[in-house]
């Protein structure tokens, strides 16, 4: 059977594997013990907080297969960015000038460095492993943390964003971090994402440069990036678009990826959610499917199962309450779809 669940420190040999298999390019999972256990660790000790309001917790989630006891993917929520530390992004713009003497009039684009996703929550570090890209699993481990927003909806605030991973060869090179971040930190695009991931976004308000960069200046290679997400990302992006987000010309500044957002409570699987109590076992085949998920914070899991919606609750086949440790009269949130 196939779940997702909020990680456990214990959970660390199997999310270094995935990171080493996902690297380059995810700035949120580095393959570094160290990085991951720390992040496996605030995920506990955030779980464990009594909030009133969101402050910079965040919550690492993994896909189990409870077959193998292996764990196949990771997702993650990160309640409030740009706390402690900057977050930046690029706004692509558009500028208009004139000069009437020579009649001519002249439309380009500027890159400005921006802190706009600061106070924002973050969907991130969608990863799955490449054999169980398959029966919906992927969309399972993204909706997985829309429930989880939705069941503990006082722990995250109005707005929510994702970064996508931008275009880059299979020599791991990046056009548009050869055009512009390489001149400033004289490193490799994988060896600065590595880093972000590691030490943090600090050495970008250092170095980075902080007036505009006019778009038109840089090679068409680059420029030809800018706002596209890796081929491998396409998919995942469009499962962005189906939940509500939108791209609205901010763009990572390590490859210039898109970065969309929207408001949490206008996300499909948020609103389209709903909290019950198990009133019966269901034993029908012709029953809806749906995503089915526990209703504490502290042991959280999701799946895909039937379900029968009744008057007064709904009713979930036995393998299913097995699997998430459910007893009748407990309260589950169920997505429909």
């Amino acid at each position: 059977m196939i779940l997702v669940r909020t990680a456990r420190e214990s959970d660390i040999d199997g999310v270094l594997a995935l990171a080493k298999q996902a690297y380059p390019g995810m700035t949120t999972l580095p393959p570094e013990r160290a990085v991951l256990e720390a992040k496996l660790r605030n995920s506990v000790n955030s779980i464990e907080k009594t909030l009133e309001n969101p402050k910079e917790e965040s919550y690492f989630l993994v896909m189990q297969d409870t077959d193998t006891d292996t764990i196949v993917g990771t997702a993650a929520i990160i309640s409030s960015l740009g706390g402690k530390e900057a977050f930046y992004s690029y706004k692509l713009n558009k500028v208009t000038q004139s000069c009437r003497e020579l009649d001519k009039r002249v439309t380009f684009e500027t890159l400005n460095l921006s802190n706009h996703f600061e106070g924002f929550a973050e969907v991130a570090t969608l990863y799955l492993h490449k054999d169980y890209r398959k029966n919906g699993n992927g969309k399972l481990l993204a909706r997985s943390r829309y429930l989880f927003m939705a069941q503990f909806r006082e722990r995250f605030p109005d707005s929510v964003m994702a970064d996508l991973r931008g275009y880059f060869d299979e020599h791991g090179r990046s056009p548009f971090w050869d055009a512009v971040g390489k001149h400033f930190f004289d490193m490799t695009f994988a060896d600065a994402d590595l880093y972000g991931g590691i030490h943090g976004n600090q050495f970008i308000a250092d170095l980075m440069p902080k007036h505009p960069l006019y778009v038109n200046m840089l090679p068409k290679e680059a420029q030809d990036v800018i706002g596209q997400p890796n081929v491998k990302g396409k998919p995942a992006l469009e499962m962005l678009k189906k939940e509500g987000f939108r791209w609205n010309g901010h763009v990572d500044i390590f490859d210039a990826a898109p970065s969309v957002d929207t408001k949490i409570d206008d996300i499909v699987s948020v609103k389209g959610s709903q909290q019950a109590e198990i009133i019966g076992i269901s034993e029908f085949d012709h029953d809806e499917r749906a995503m089915i998920a526990t209703s504490e914070v502290n042991s959280f899991q999701t799946l895909i199962s039937t379900i029968s919606v009744e008057k007064g609750g709904v009713k979930i086949p036995r393998a299913t309450m097995k699997a998430l440790s459910l007893e009748l009269g407990d309260s589950v949130r169920y997505l429909i779809g």
